[in-house]
């Protein structure tokens, strides 16, 4: 149809990309409650627009974080997950995921999103692995920051840190260590 729009291969009509295109605003000015409660509305209403469930993921993540919303993390990854199930080939939502999942502690899920995105888009891959690895390692150290004065204690973390930017800078260690 010619008034369709094509949105992460889901087709909005001009009824839905309005109603898209509303919840929107509250996003682009910083509103994340007012949006997450627009997105959460939209998704009900256009259960397969991947982009929708990504924002309404955004807008929680945001609005609970930043802005104390009563938002539970389940709900963020149903909406996180939904989004990566209806367009698996879209690297920010796994990115976005992944960066969601070291902010709550889920490292494991979040070094498989990471993975993920790395995968789906290759170009990316260097800039994925060293954020993942800052990241990782800077929530570590925030979590966990008196325990990780001990060397020892900080070494497995500090190894898969390391291990992730070698990959950014598709660096063996021999390199590394010849270069060090």
């Amino acid at each position: 149809m010619a008034d369709e729009i094509e949105a992460s291969g889901y087709q909005r009509d001009a009824a839905a990309q309005k109603k898209f295109d509303a919840a929107m605003k509250p996003m682009d000015m910083g509103d994340f409650k007012k949006a997450y409660s627009a997105f959460k509305k939209y998704v009900e209403e256009c259960p397969d627009d991947a982009e929708g469930w990504y924002c309404k993921a955004e807008c929680g993540n945001y609005a609970s974080g930043m802005f104390g919303a009563k938002v539970k993390d389940e709900e963020i990854i149903e909406a996180y997950t939904k989004a990566m199930e209806l367009d698996d080939s879209n690297a920010q939502y796994f990115q976005s995921y992944g960066l969601f999942c070291i902010s709550i502690g889920k490292y494991e899920e979040a070094e498989t999103a990471y993975n993920e995105a790395a995968q789906i888009d290759e170009s990316l891959a260097p800039s994925l692995y060293s954020e993942f690895a800052i990241e990782y390692y800077n929530h570590i150290l925030g979590s966990y920051g008196e325990i990780l004065d001990d060397p020892k204690a900080r070494a497995k973390y500090a190894k898969k840190a390391l291990e992730y930017m070698l990959k950014a800078l598709d660096m063996s260690e021999e390199e590394a260590k010849s270069l060090l």
